[in-house]
């Protein structure tokens, strides 16, 4: 059993942004990829849940981000998983490029995820089958954070977003990749020109459907460090919390 999973991808010149580099939500969709094909290498893939009533959330990230690669690079996306913590399966990642030899670090990240039912869309205790598969002495890429982000229910509006159809993933709900999109959308232009992004938290705590609006709320935390909250217009529930942290 291959406990360890690398995937390559190429940049390609329509995915990089007014600064020539790939944003580092194209960087977030390779883990999500890089993941899926390493789950069902290991015999917990997409199709394997969803035949069971159940399906993949991702219930929190943290990223350190060092360097965003540029067009026409190769991007390596390294992936493991560690250990199941209480209803949460914990998974690493190391993306990274190689030149003239030597490794290049462009991002480490720790990602938990959550079993949810698909018909009740709560989340449920992680299968035995999945359980099972832990790695004795598993790899810890960055050392996990206790995620302490304030809420951002009194914050001011900043943007809001309705959801389209292109936004909803096969288990018919925001993508959380997308979810990021508009955390970062809503970063003010006076911080997010000034620098780069340095890293960020996430908290995912509720979904998004088709038709929903999603207002984006927030404010700075100190130097460099900005919080969002993402919330339904409708009836106020807050969907994600998060932390940017610009350099």
């Amino acid at each position: 059993m291959n406990w360890v999973r690398t995937e390559k991808f190429k940049i390609r010149g329509y995915e990089v942004g007014p600064d020539e580099r790939v944003p580092v939500q194209s960087l977030c969709g390779y883990m999500e990829e890089a993941a899926s094909l390493h789950a069902t290498e290991l015999g917990f893939s997409v199709e394997s849940l969803h035949s069971r009533g159940l399906a993949w959330a991702l219930a929190r990230m943290q990223m350190e981000v060092y360097e965003l690669p540029g067009v026409d690079v190769d991007v390596f996306v390294k992936t493991w998983p560690v250990l199941v913590e209480k209803l949460q399966y914990r998974r690493d990642f190391h993306i990274y490029g190689e030149y003239d030899g030597r490794v290049v670090d462009f991002a480490r990240a720790v990602s938990d995820w959550v079993v949810i039912n698909l018909e009740s869309r709560r989340v449920e205790r992680m299968p035995s089958f999945i359980e099972g598969l832990q790695p004795e002495n598993p790899e810890y890429v960055l050392e996990k954070e206790k995620l302490r982000i304030a809420g951002q229910e009194d914050a001011p509006e900043l943007v809001s977003f309705r959801v389209r159809k292109a936004d909803i993933d096969r288990n018919r709900h925001v993508n959380n990749v997308r979810f990021l999109d508009w955390i970062l959308e809503s970063v003010p232009d006076e911080l997010s020109s000034a620098g780069r992004l340095a890293g960020f938290q996430v908290m995912y705590r509720a979904e998004a459907v088709y038709g929903d609006t999603v207002l984006a709320r927030g404010s700075r935390d100190g130097d460099g460090v900005f919080l969002h909250g993402l919330f339904r217009e409708s009836d106020g529930q807050e969907l994600v919390r998060a932390k940017s942290i610009w350099r």
